[in-house]
């Protein structure tokens, strides 16, 4: 509060700031957001009378003590100067009371009352002296409406340069006493542009608020550029970081990306310093490839980039938004833009940390210790494998131990009986033991501002993960420093540099031929160590013991990045750039496998490596790229015109060292020096250049006719001489519908619909690995030993070439998309429609099926084509009713990838050497249909002309379907037959395993991920805010036999047994030899019989319907609440900004799949984790 200033409020009931005309009554969805609302009166009056002040004054005036219960609490006092008398003296003595009752004290004997509108607290006086004062003061009045005429309510009225203001009431109307005959209003609302307009008292005036474009008028960066959304005819998703970031406790960009951009699919990793990877609209070819991701306009590693230096992120997904970078593109473009600065921009230093504890999740849980015993015992009889351990007597022993009337047991769990057998009494959680809770910390720091002249901003952030693995050893840390200065040299030049340095430098622990997390552990595996018969002590075999004595493994990445840009303005309407980067890398890396041995229950030490090795490898590629283009606009009357043109070139200089020595002499001190075995060294040299020519044609008229084309033509190194170069258009269209004099009829609800199309055709170079990619047309010949010994030594010889083909060229995408955009409701409601199809032709495969007397694999060559389809659909809304806010959105995508050309002239069925065949729909699974199990009534009964199954002969009754080359037997799985032929009847079988004659073979799923999609909800009252994110797939088939934890004892003696393993066929008593006796104990079990030690795994375990599982799943991503304190209480210890937040990561997983498989993995390795965490951020 401030004197001298009037606020004069209409007595407009609470309901009044709480209700609006403006809201469509069809948005039905959000009704409960609004009920909520409506408690917002009732909530401020009970916070005046919570909220606790202390006020001791003598003879002070009344403006006085209003400012000093202003500083205590977060209400301001609204009034008009000429009813309150805020020179009058008085004395309050109020020791922790409310605000009510101070003010009852204050105003004590005078006809002031008071009422509370949110955070407001309204002083008036009663209706006389009302009318009275209003008679000598200057009133002015007027209506406030939208651009259909109908009054806006609530909008907010203040006198330009005071704090004198009002709210409209039901109608739109207002009325305000101001200081003067003649001022100047403005008036705002949510969701509309701010109108400031003159007024003078006595004359009632009427302003209509227009639709706030700013969501309109957003600009998108784009190849080389940036569009205005509205104008934008491509398939192009961009996101701000700070909104998808937030406060999350997240180490790398992909993280925060997931589920935020549909069709944008992020593999996430689990161990610290792990790479994500990135996926646009499912698969583009069948030599791989992931999306070209560019930096400022450049490409560059995003997993080494401190995602609080990005400012958006675009994706760029057709050919229309993508084909303007030609060869690099054909996986679509994702776009970082990094911070910088505002011209006139004071300077703020901001920072802010995160601390996080990390747990795992998912981990695979096992199957009770007597469980274990009876299952062993129905499988492989009553002698364990480990030391003839006598399975009755383990039972027993077992139980008197764990119940305290054993002695004698060694710590580890090892126990010997009085015959010096051992038996192994432990029930420890392997999996478990071997991890640990986590810490993981963020801190970054900027400072940022700027001139009319010139802009800087200069960073700092540093992230360290310390993993879930026990023994410190899997640790990451990151540096990130980064400094940009932009400067107007004159009104023509600005030129920028952008410096940033990255270092990464990552720590694993190496388990050389072992498994940290390998499933074959039983919890009855002994922990610690053991004395061994020569006195010795032992490591036993599990991974906590693995984790102790396990080397590490280091690698430190370092990437220096120099971007400069030089802006040219010679006339009016033209834009000349220039950009060069320098991108470099080194990265070192150390690798140890020391010899270390382990102690196995069967009394065997186990060890691997044989002998110690160290390797000390260096890669380093020096990256350079120009780019220089210019951009000229123009308008005339009604038509806009854009052009872009330029060139691009860019080389990539690789080079590796790779030297490894055996025998090392003091293994706490490898080095190459330091051994004294064997030393091997390898070195590889490769680089490559792209030259490219582009250009882009934008014209619209009147912003409702839009015309976009691009072209670029591009030359690579990668292909031979004669077939380098390529051209790859594009062409997209535009129509803004809701512009068109037939759609007037929309304009008080329709903000924009806008229809889309667009063709194009994109080039691809990235053909696999490094070597191959690089010099595809080049026989390569590779040094090795000699399999033969010359003067007692094994000459060096050169392998055998491969034969290459001359001729190919680049594989080609060619993209079509349609695309819809709605915006409604004063751009509260948003959502877009998107429907493509991309066909890949020319993909390089072997061109034909070369016969073993030629003695080399068949060529690559242009030989293969796909066509994926799909569609992405997006929604979101936001609301900012009063201090509340809220906002709910949710994406989802689908893809389907079907071969259309593939050398298969066989058709043969996916396989290793035969992965495809035309029609094939990628990911499709062939296998069998289950029919249950074979029970005892299916099997020929012993009589006395026929020995039968009570005489152990296994022979099928008539009509029962029989499994080639298999005998079967009760429990074990029972097909469909699917077809018969004269080779084949009412038999299983796979035929000819093609798709013309695939046997009793059918397609029973696909393993590919459909309908993907992302949600997010955030809701906020003034300082307090929360967030939530959703993300998850709507459907996969998941194959998860080939993991040894889906099957009891993962199909091996040795084996362990998990949370399900004991929902098997198992008969009631088999030795009774009786109907009775082989009836299973539980119907329809989800696993076969494991009698007869596991007997027919090869069958019961083939590729089937009833073990396809369901892999659809929902994550909830992140949950975060924050706080963010007022700035009248910040500012007083020198602060602008100061928030407070709690976050958690991985929160829940809601999935069907067994233990153990996390859905985004499908198996058990490093383990997803859950991380909890805290942070600030402090702005000054």
């Amino acid at each position: 509060m401030k004197n001298n200033c009037s606020i004069q409020f209409s007595r407009i009931p609470n309901r009044l700031w709480l209700s609006s005309k403006k809201i469509p009554r069809t948005m039905k969805l959000f009704t409960l957001f609004f009920a909520c609302s409506l408690g917002l009166a009732h909530a401020s009056e009970s916070y005046a009378q919570t909220a606790i002040v202390n006020v001791e004054v003598q003879n002070k005036t009344v403006g006085e003590i209003l400012k000093e219960i202003e500083k205590q609490s977060d209400f301001d006092f609204f009034f008009d100067n000429t009813l309150i008398d805020l020179n009058r003296r008085v004395s309050v003595t109020s020791r922790n009371s409310d605000i009510f009752k101070v003010l009852e004290k204050v105003f004590k004997g005078t006809n002031v009352k008071y009422s509370v509108l949110d955070k407001k607290i309204v002083l008036t006086t009663n209706t006389d002296n009302v009318q009275t004062a209003q008679q000598t003061t200057f009133k002015v009045t007027g209506k406030v409406v939208d651009n259909t005429g109908e009054g806006v309510i609530g909008a907010t009225v203040l006198e330009q340069g005071t704090t004198n203001g009002t709210v409209t009431d039901m109608d739109g109307n207002f009325e305000l006493v101001v200081s003067n005959k003649e001022v100047t209003l403005e008036i705002s609302y949510i969701g509309y542009s701010k109108s400031v307009v003159k007024v003078k008292s006595g004359v009632a005036v009427t302003v209509t608020l227009k639709e706030d474009t700013e969501v309109l008028d957003e600009v998108v960066v784009v190849g080389y550029g940036t569009q205005k959304k509205a104008n934008l005819t491509g398939a192009v998703s961009q996101v701000s970081m700070d909104k998808v970031l937030g406060n999350r406790p997240v180490a790398n960009v992909g993280t925060a990306l997931q589920g935020a951009i549909p069709g944008l699919v992020v593999t996430p990793k689990a161990a610290p310093g792990e790479n994500t990877g990135f996926n646009i609209r499912g698969t583009t070819s069948i030599n791989g490839g992931g999306p070209l991701v560019l930096i400022d306009n450049v490409p560059g590693d995003v997993n080494l980039l401190n995602p609080e230096d990005i400012e958006s992120v675009s994706v760029l997904k057709d050919a229309a938004s993508a084909a303007i970078y030609g060869a690099r593109s054909a996986f679509g473009v994702v776009l970082i833009t990094t911070k910088k600065a505002k011209k006139g921009e004071k300077m703020t230093i901001n920072y802010n940390n995160t601390l996080g504890w990390t747990t795992s999740i998912g981990r695979p849980e096992q199957e009770s210790m007597d469980t274990y015993f009876d299952m062993w015992q129905h499988a492989f009889g009553d002698t364990h494998y480990i030391q003839s351990m006598d399975m009755n007597r383990w039972r027993e022993l077992y139980h008197q131990y764990h119940s305290g009337q054993l002695q004698g047991v060694e710590p580890s769990g090892r126990y010997m009986d009085e015959g010096g057998r051992p038996y192994f009494l432990g029930n420890t959680d392997h999996a478990a033991t071997a991890l640990t809770t986590g810490f993981q910390q963020t801190h970054n720091v900027s400072a940022t501002g700027g001139t009319e002249k010139l802009t800087y901003r200069l960073s700092l952030g540093y992230l360290n993960n310390n993993g879930v693995q026990k023994g410190n050893k899997d640790v990451y840390e990151r540096l990130n420093v980064s400094s940009y200065v932009s400067a107007d040299i004159t009104d023509w030049l600005t030129t920028s540099l952008d410096f940033r340095y990255t270092k990464g430098d990552r720590d694993m622990p190496n388990a050389g031929g072992f498994n940290f997390f390998g499933t074959n552990y039983p919890n009855y595996f002994p922990t610690g160590t053991m004395i061994d018969d020569e006195g010795k002590t032992q490591y036993w075999d599990n991974p906590e013991n693995l984790l102790k004595l396990a080397a590490v493994n280091n690698t430190v990445t370092k990437n220096p990045r120099i971007y400069s840009r030089t802006s040219i303005h010679p006339i009016e309407g033209l834009e000349m750039i220039l950009e060069y980067t320098y991108d470099g890398k080194e990265v070192a890396s150390h690798t140890y496998n020391g010899y270390y041995s382990l102690m196995h229950p069967q009394n065997t030490s186990i060890s691997d490596p044989k002998t110690s090795n160290f390797g000390n490898n260096r890669t380093s590629v020096d990256y350079n790229s120009i780019n220089a283009y210019a951009t000229y606009r123009k308008s005339f009357k009604d038509h806009n015109l854009k052009i872009m043109g330029g060139f691009s070139q860019e080389t990539s200089r690789t080079e590796e060292l790779k030297v490894s020595r055996l025998d090392m002499i003091d293994p706490d001190l490898p080095s190459i020096t330091g051994g004294v075995g064997e030393t091997t060294a390898n070195d590889y040299y490769g680089e490559y250049i792209i030259r490219g020519a582009y250009g882009r044609i934008n014209y619209d008229y009147q912003g409702k006719y839009l015309l976009e084309v691009n072209g670029r033509y591009d030359g690579s190194s990668r292909f031979p001489r004669n077939n380098r170069y390529g051209f790859f258009p594009s062409f997209s269209l535009g129509w803004q519908v809701g512009r068109e004099k037939f759609m007037k009829w929309t304009e008080n609800w329709l903000n924009e619909f806008k229809l889309r199309a667009s063709w194009g055709e994109i080039g691809n170079q990235v053909l696999g690995d490094k070597l191959i990619h690089n010099y595809a047309y080049i026989a390569m010949m590779d040094p090795e030993k000699a399999q033969w010994i010359m003067n007692g030594m094994r000459p060096i010889t050169l392998t055998t070439p491969g034969m290459v083909s001359s001729n190919f060229t680049w594989e080609v995408a060619k993209t079509t998309n349609i695309g819809v955009d709605l915006s409604l409701f004063n751009n509260r409601l948003q959502t877009t429609f998107e429907w493509y199809q991309r066909r890949t032709v020319g993909m390089l495969a072997p061109g034909a099926d070369f016969s073993a007397e030629i003695g080399a694999a068949a060529p690559r060559m242009n030989a293969a084509d796909l066509r994926n389809r799909g569609w992405e659909w997006s929604i979101s809304w936001r609301e900012q009713r009063g201090d509340w806010r809220y906002n709910i959105s949710f994406n989802i995508y689908d893809s389907k990838t079907i071969i259309e050309k593939y050398d298969n002239a066989a058709c043969s069925l996916p396989s290793d050497a035969m992965p495809y065949y035309e029609g094939m729909t990628l990911g499709e699974r062939w296998g069998y249909v289950t029919d249950g199990f074979y029970e005892i009534n299916d099997f020929v009964p012993s009589s006395d002309d026929v020995k039968g199954w009570q005489d152990g002969v296994w022979t099928l009754r008539e009509g029962i379907t029989s499994i080639q080359g298999i005998t079967v037997r009760p429990g074990d799985v029972k097909f469909k037959n699917l077809r018969d032929d004269e080779n084949s009847v009412n038999r299983i079988d796979p035929g000819a395993s093609t798709v013309d004659n695939p046997g009793d073979q059918k397609i029973i799923g696909n393993t590919s991920a459909r309908f993907q999609f992302g949600s997010s909800l955030g809701f906020g009252y003034k300082g307090f805010d929360f967030s939530m994110l959703l993300q998850g797939t709507g459907k996969r088939d998941v194959w998860l036999l080939d993991q040894s934890i889906y099957k009891p004892f993962g199909g091996v003696k040795h084996g362990a047994l998990y949370k399900g393993h004991s929902d098997y066929w198992k008969p009631r008593d088999m030795n009774a030899n009786t109907v009775e006796g082989w009836t299973s104990v539980n119907d329809n079990p989800k696993y076969p019989r494991i009698y007869d030690n596991l007997g027919n795994q090869g069958s019961n375990f083939r590729t089937q319907t009833h073990f396809l599982e369901n892999g659809a799943y929902l994550r909830v991503k992140n949950i975060t609440v924050g706080y963010t304190f007022p700035t009248a209480w910040v500012s007083k210890v020198g602060l602008t900004k100061a928030k407070i937040y709690f976050s958690g990561e991985n929160l829940f997983t809601f999935s069907s799949l067994p233990t153990g498989f996390d859905p985004e993995r499908l198996s058990w390795s490093y383990p997803f984790y859950r991380t909890l965490s805290f942070g600030f951020n402090l702005t000054l």
